[in-house]
């Protein structure tokens, strides 16, 4: 069951009942395919370790904070990036930041991390403002009470701000056409699918590869086709360089080896970072609106924050909202990785090649680890209490080398945009209206998030 529930007077947000009965490999591969979230059984929210045995490939799924820190910092260099989560990114990302290994994941990351500087993600802050006003502007000609899809006007809102700060706004890929293009993507080559599970190649003309040509195209052209303006206006004028994300790619040579990113590299970030960089943070969004809207007290106690004072660092109970909504809506649901060589985990003997799970979906809301796990309570994240938390229980950014390097872009983006809306409107699912969370690449309401629009 996915929509809200009621119980002992509190509202149990919409989530996918554990089953109750082990599943078999069959069912599980079909099932991870439908929505990876539905497939966990309620052992994997009570057990530390989950390890099998099969003819499909060896399987391990981690909610032992110790042994996830193990994996993702501890030991990384046995667990990289896993072939199925490759088959899912390659056909888009290619081998950016995302699916890079060893030396390559190094020079990228060496090479981006600048842009990603405190003080440059400061420097964005009237930029964000700037586009969340322009979109509180068009809201301000609706009706008392007018329906919105405000999954949808997150998307629109992050997809700007991610033109606007890290491409100078020259990205010209048009909003609408953009997103069905993703979500066609993100439909048919998102997902675990039997043929992917057997190693069917990404050109194999299944139903799913076949529908995903015509997307791939459309971000190819539209993409190489800005690379290509801005090589181009650096050439003819070195001056009118804009310091950019992309003039980044395009200019800055490796600290340690002088080298510059070929074109496929500048293609394959280029794309990464347009997708992640505007697509979780809105679905973020959306989750902690469809929370608060489920939870008055909550949306009353942020709303007057955001009232009293628009500088970040005092918007600490929006925060803790924030937070605690993406523990029960991580952006990145499951994280998954392939053990190169033998290893012992959590007392059990690995062999290579072994998928190792850590989701960040089971993780937050284990029986073990949290109280009351099913239910939105931000005082989880309250000062003096979240930093009790163990640093391994809570991933909504990943951890260890590979966390996520836009983590402090999103969060002070969320920040801004979320209590810009709740200075200035109030938000209320659409009565009857079905959510439910879907796990394709990042974690999206399926049905998008209907809501009516207020004026405070």
């Amino acid at each position: 069951m996915n929509a809200p529930v009621l119980s002992a007077g509190r509202v149990r947000p919409a989530a996918p009942v554990p089953h109750d009965r082990a599943l078999t490999p069959l069912q599980v591969i079909r099932e991870m395919g439908r929505n990876p979230i539905a497939a966990f059984g309620i052992h994997a929210y009570q057990e530390r370790y989950i390890y099998s045995r099969n003819w499909v490939q060896d399987f391990m799924l981690v909610g032992d904070p110790d042994g996830i820190r193990y994996v993702l910092l501890d030991n990384a260099a046995n667990y990289h990036k896993s072939i199925q989560f490759q088959r899912l990114t390659r056909p888009a990302l290619g081998n950016g930041l995302v699916n890079a290994e060893g030396a390559s994941w190094r020079f990228q990351r060496r090479v981006t991390a600048p842009m990603f500087q405190p003080r440059h993600i400061a420097d964005f802050a009237a930029l964000m403002r700037e586009a969340a006003e322009t979109m509180l502007e068009r809201w301000s000609h609706l009706a008392q009470g007018a329906e919105i899809d405000a999954a949808d006007e997150m998307m629109q809102l992050t997809y700007a701000i991610i033109s606007r700060t890290l491409f100078s706004n020259d990205v010209t890929m048009q909003y609408g056409k953009m997103s069905e293009a993703l979500a066609v993507y993100l439909e048919t080559q998102g997902k675990v699918s039997v043929a992917r599970t057997l190693g069917l190649p990404n050109w194999f003309p299944t139903p799913d590869n076949l529908r995903a040509r015509g997307p791939l195209k459309f971000f190819r052209g539209e993409l190489m086709g800005l690379i290509a303006r801005r090589k181009a206006q650096l050439a003819a004028d070195p001056a009118s360089a804009r310091h950019d994300f992309l003039d980044l790619l395009l200019t800055t040579r490796d600290p340690e080896g002088g080298a510059l990113f070929g074109e496929a590299e500048v293609f394959d970030n280029v794309l990464t970072f347009i997708f992640a960089g505007h697509e979780t943070t809105s679905n973020a969004l959306a989750w902690t609106l469809y929370l608060l809207s489920l939870h008055p007290d909550s949306d009353a106690r942020a709303a007057a924050e955001a009232a009293a004072s628009s500088d970040i660092a005092s918007l600490v109970y929006t925060r803790m909202v924030l937070e605690e909504a993406m523990r029960l809506y991580p952006p990145a649901p499951i994280i998954s990785r392939d053990s190169v060589g033998e290893d012992t985990l959590g007392g059990f003997k690995i062999r290579p090649k072994t998928s190792i799970m850590i989701s960040p979906w089971v993780l937050h809301r284990h029986r073990k680890l949290w109280t009351d796990p099913d239910y939105f309570d931000p005082e989880r994240f309250a000062p003096g209490r979240r930093e009790k938390i163990h640093r391994f229980a809570y991933l909504p950014f990943g951890a260890g080398p590979r966390v996520c390097i836009g983590m402090g872009f999103a969060l002070q983006e969320a920040t801004i945009i979320l209590s810009s809306i709740l200075r200035r409107y109030r938000l209320e699912l659409v009565p009857g209206f079905p959510v439910e969370p879907l796990a394709r690449l990042t974690l999206r309401p399926r049905h998008g998030v209907k809501m009516r629009v207020f004026r405070r």
